[in-house]
């Protein structure tokens, strides 16, 4: 019974990481896909034609910390079809070493482009400390447009809850934009309840 029972538990993992009808799986994040998440964080955006100087802000604040620093915490889904990279989830679990090569690193480099951006930074990460001791982990995450509505999210979003309880998180959250009701619907029908709010929500799920 107990080989039958770890046999089911593989079979869940399996299916939640590779849909065979669509043929996506989710993999490790590799530096050679780091262009592709950034393509896909601009098509994604309520303005996709935004200034170039707008798009390296966002960058700076969901993309390259996390690629860069938090890694083996980074994930993407890929077509195994074409090898199309179609939507990725990256992570932090260590806020500490988030907030000061935010602060130390990527701040002064946002202000160099536009004053206002450093404001912005300070706010996104300062968004998160009330709540690191239930949340200690927190996400971003998107779906390329052409992709979404195909259940690749919630395969990601699955697959991040494991990961992150496998390595002893006690819980993970995100900033969510108090406007867009179809990424609340979605975070709200995946456990992750409304937390705190101030210029966003904060949506958080105890794993």
């Amino acid at each position: 019974m107990k080989g039958i029972f770890i046999n089911i538990i593989n079979l869940k993992i399996y299916f939640i990481c590779y849909n065979a009808v669509m043929g996506i799986k989710i993999i490790q994040f590799k530096d050679e896909y780091l262009n592709d998440i950034r393509a896909i964080n601009v098509s994604v955006s309520s303005n996709p034609n935004k200034p170039d100087e707008k798009k390296v802000l966002s960058q700076h604040l969901y993309i390259d910390y996390y690629t860069e620093f938090s890694k083996e915490n980074c994930f993407v889904a890929i077509n195994c079809k074409n090898n199309e990279i179609v939507g990725y989830i990256i992570s932090e679990v260590d806020f500490h070493r988030y907030k000061q090569h935010m602060i130390t690193y990527y701040t002064p480099q946002a202000k160099a482009i536009n004053k206002e951006f450093e404001q912005i930074i300070k706010e996104e990460v300062e968004s998160y400390v009330p709540f690191i001791n239930k949340y200690d982990a927190h996400l971003h995450m998107d779906v390329k447009p052409s992709y979404q509505h195909q259940g690749i999210g919630t395969m990601m979003l699955q697959y991040l809850f494991n990961h992150l309880k496998n390595i002893g998180c006690k819980g993970v959250m995100l900033s969510v934009s108090k406007s867009n009701e179809r990424a609340n619907n979605f975070y709200e029908k995946h456990g992750m309840k409304i937390i705190g709010e101030n210029k966003s929500y904060i949506r958080g799920k105890i794993l």
